[in-house]
């Protein structure tokens, strides 16, 4: 009885030690701070290219969001959570453009615009450098819906002229797996400025809110209500918004809204602590993903 009183109590032991080990073991992962190539030395990035062959490239835009929200929102908010996903797994974030695809916002002063295949250029060619000093996981994560077509286009040519892996974290933004409650909060909205309210609180200025006049063209709104009957006409709705001016579709930011917010909702419902269950939800998500995706062995050079 007491031998046996004694192998219970070892076994015992043993399996705190090892819970110990592992609990330890899965926090070594995380840093202190985010790791960022701007801020990095070549011998820095040297030493970490040593370890591992990942890096996230956050894109997003410089354009207008609305009266309260900075010119910056999409690019702050998906280089926000890349910096904490490198806080998360360790992995190294190198920001490439600040600006994208948003000429359909340039009725808005202080908007910035890429053509589509200058920023894919861009982003290509900065992958390839990337991939010559040894990086072969290369995950781009979106903030902007407008970069999408430049984003697919870029994974595609990585994937089919490199040797590196390229995807996309998420479908186009950090904001993706849970819809807003207004199915029009799709932009400078509820959603968009309690992410901001969370990430960057001291840029937004909230007694500048208001709810916006939204304004559809007749043709737009025969969609609108054709689609209620025949949902794959929605298919259509949506493909006429995000268009520019000149293309006479009615769908530049400016015919669509009165102040540059595209929602039915009221900015002034948002709140940080919504921002901030979306935000945990997102970098729970994907810091799983990377730490799975390590688990695969990097190819032999």
């Amino acid at each position: 009885m007491e031998k046996m009183e004694k192998m219970g109590r070892a076994c015992l032991i043993f399996l705190v030690s090892m819970i110990f080990l592992f609990v330890g073991f899965g926090h070594s992962k995380e840093t202190s701070k985010p790791l960022i190539l701007q801020e990095m030395t070549w011998t820095d990035v040297q030493e970490y290219l040593s370890k591992s062959d990942m890096v996230i490239i956050p894109i997003g835009s410089t354009e207008q969001h609305g009266p309260h929200l900075p010119l910056g929102t999409d690019s702050f908010i998906a280089t926000d959570i890349a910096k904490m996903i490198s806080v998360r797994t360790g992995v190294m974030v190198a920001p490439v453009v600040l600006a994208g695809y948003s000429v359909y916002h340039s009725g808005f002063p202080g908007t910035l615009s890429l053509k589509p295949e200058t920023m894919e250029q861009v982003l290509f060619e900065t992958a390839e450098m990337l991939i010559k000093h040894g990086f072969r996981r290369i995950m781009f994560l979106n903030g902007h819906g407008g970069n999408t077509i430049v984003q697919s286009k870029v994974i595609h040519r990585i994937n089919h002229n490199t040797a590196a892996i390229a995807l996309a974290l998420g479908d186009y933004s950090p904001i993706d797996e849970e819809p807003p409650k207004d199915w029009f909060d799709q932009h400078a909205g509820v959603q968009e400025t309690s992410v901001m309210l969370h990430l960057e609180p001291g840029l937004v200025q909230m007694e500048r809110a208001e709810k916006p006049k939204i304004r559809f063209s007749p043709q737009r709104g025969n969609y609108l209500m054709l689609g209620r009957k025949n949902p794959e006409l929605m298919g259509i709705f949506w493909s006429l918004l995000a268009t520019p001016q000149e293309t006479e579709k009615g769908g530049a930011s400016h015919q669509i809204s009165s102040n540059g917010v595209w929602s039915f909702s009221d900015p002034n419902e948002a709140t940080k602590e919504i921002g901030e269950q979306y935000i945990s939800k997102r970098v729970e998500s994907f810091a799983k993903f990377i730490e799975t995706w390590k688990q695969v062995p990097p190819e032999k050079k």
